[in-house]
């Protein structure tokens, strides 16, 4: 084997041929690439005539051509072997596709990032390269080409349990390194009580004990036993104490809970409202258990009262533990690219400091899903299923690790896995409105209209308000109907509705036929929605539809006059 993987069996041709061919690679618009498959090319080729070769790492790489931070470790992060491995399999094609055209041609031998340019019809062999690939630190085995999903899946697969754990370790000591006077957070510590007219004391203290179980399956926050002892050590962990008083009551047509949520230190009543179910004779224990869900939700839910006030915390934003689960939770509902980028070194180095923590692991996985989904770089996917599986093993019951295992897996194309991690998550935690209404969507968008849509509707009727993915699941049920109508007036009760639901009423709208109508809702919209056209791009190119329902949208899309892709991925949400 000769240096920089060229056999003796290979003749490589002058520099002035080299040259011409890089020149006549990259501006041929027969390669089809992606622009940082061209940057990433370009960069190896300019490092090769200008002698710096050596130099071309997979840290340099990351760093200069997929601009990821300083602190990036080739070792846990496998982005440059997986996209060498993509630009390799793209150049073969290209020169298949050439034939007998004379000339040079490049290559990348497995090993280092160093192109050789040899004759056309003299490629060297795969046999003939180095079985390594240099990632800068340490000796990594080379991924091996595919070209099918279904390798990719499991090669990302494999990287990713490889990974994980330097993941949590080089991220979290990084993040340490950085911020050395690290506040750490705990999950908010409440103490419950519950008082009741006389004639309803038994169904005050049943709807009481029942309370504190579901509040305890959101996992969310701990509940209060006894006497707790108070921080004393400077270094121990940062919490927050509530009281939450409860009054219970029944009519003859319905049952209630108030509440009112203090802050245990200093007193202070920082939330209060009230809960009520309609009741009839057959169906009270019915109405008082989605009551109880109800209230359970709304106090420790992803977007309950608790997490909320924990969330608007004054805290530094290197402080970890907790606080990183929630900043993590919000980035990916609102799929903000700054939030999520910072949530990935906190949440890093939460595990790094508790290994078993499940809460940060499933949040990191839906982190990394969605860090995947703006970037477009998929490498992510691979160790965001890993974290979720490793999340579910060590809290089998928890709703944070069904939810990532369910939203990683579909993104991988694997729906019945994704929907089967979604029924037992919802199995063990029935009052969690959130994750059924995520179920519901992903059943609906794997074709399973009727269940997807059951499903919706009894988020809705658990939450006893209306949740974002079952409205939009509802509303989408409707549309694939056609009753264009029902689709419109269901869109117009979802308050502070977001931009892809503000997307389908306007192609209801518009399959109304109501031309003024449909111009004028447009026009409100791009003014509350700047977003509007990058929403329907991203609508389409994220996720899966039945090809029926598809061709429904754009049809509707297109005749509100807003911008439908033209090429759609087939790839999963």
């Amino acid at each position: 084997m000769a240096a920089n993987g060229v056999s003796n069996g290979v003749r490589t041709v002058s520099e002035g041929q080299a040259r011409l061919e890089a020149e006549r690679l990259l501006a041929d618009p027969r390669l089809h690439v992606s622009d940082r498959h061209r940057a990433f090319l370009k960069y190896i080729v300019e490092a090769l005539f200008e002698g710096r070769s050596d130099a071309v790492k997979a840290y340099s790489i990351a760093v200069d051509v997929f601009n990821r931070p300083p602190s990036f470790d080739p070792s846990s992060d496998p982005i440059v072997r997986i996209e060498a491995t993509r630009l390799r399999e793209t150049l073969q094609k290209y020169y298949e596709q050439l034939a007998d055209e004379p000339g040079a041609r490049l290559d990348i031998p497995r090993g280092r990032y160093v192109p050789i340019f040899v004759e056309r019809n003299h490629r060297p062999r795969p046999e003939d390269t180095d079985e390594h690939e240099d990632v800068g630190l340490a000796t990594e085995a080379a991924v091996k080409p595919s070209s099918g999903a279904g390798d990719r899946s499991w090669r990302y697969a494999i990287m990713a349990g490889a990974a994980v754990a330097a993941i949590a370790v080089t991220g979290g000591l990084a993040y340490r390194a950085a911020s050395p006077a690290l506040v750490e957070t705990r999950k908010p510590l409440i103490a419950l009580s519950m008082d009741a007219a006389r004639p309803d004391e038994a169904a005050s203290r049943a709807a009481m004990e029942d309370l504190a179980v579901s509040l305890a399956r959101f996992g969310t926050v701990r509940l209060k036993s006894g006497a707790v002892a108070t921080r004393s050590r400077a270094d121990a962990p940062e919490e927050n104490s509530y009281d939450i008083k409860m009054r219970y009551a029944e009519d003859a047509r319905s049952v209630s809970i108030w509440w009112q949520v203090s802050d245990a230190g200093t007193g202070e009543a920082v939330w209060t409202d009230e809960e009520r179910r309609p009741a009839s004779e057959g169906s009270r224990d019915d109405a008082v258990r989605d009551l109880v869900y109800g209230v359970s939700r709304r106090l420790a839910g992803p977007a309950g009262v608790v997490n909320t006030i924990e969330l608007r915390r004054n805290l530094p934003q290197t402080a970890t533990g907790n606080i990183c689960v929630l900043r993590g939770e919000f980035a990916v509902e609102l799929r903000d690219p700054a939030g999520l980028k910072a949530a990935r070194p906190c949440l890093e180095a939460t595990i790094a400091a508790d290994p078993k923590d499940a809460d940060a692991m499933a949040t990191l996985a839906r982190v990394m899903l969605w860090t995947g989904r703006t970037t477009g770089d998929d490498s992510y996917f691979g160790r965001g299923v890993d974290l979720a599986n490793r999340a579910a093993t060590i809290s089998p019951s928890s709703p944070r690790a069904a939810l990532a295992q369910m939203a990683t897996q579909y993104q991988l194309g694997q729906n019945d896995t994704a929907i089967a991690a979604g029924r037992r998550g919802v199995a063990l935690n029935p009052e969690n409105a959130d994750l059924l209404a995520k179920l519901s969507m992903v059943l609906f968008l794997s074709g399973k209209w009727q269940g997807g849509a059951e499903l919706a509707q009894k988020a809705t009727d658990v939450a006893g308000q209306p949740i974002r993915d079952a409205s939009f699941v509802m509303i989408l049920d409707a549309y694939r109907q056609g009753n264009y109508a029902q689709a419109v007036f269901q869109a117009r009760q979802v308050p502070a509705a977001d931009t892809p639901t503000v997307v389908l009423k306007l192609a209801a709208i518009a399959r109304i036929g109501d031309r003024s109508v449909t111009e004028k809702e447009i026009a409100a919209a791009r003014l509350q929605h700047p977003d509007l056209d990058r929403t329907v791009a991203a609508m389409f190119s994220g996720t899966r539809y039945d090809p029926e329902l598809e061709a429904a949208l754009r049809a509707g899309i297109q005749e509100a006059g807003l911008k439908v892709p033209e090429l759609v991925s087939s790839g999963a949400m």
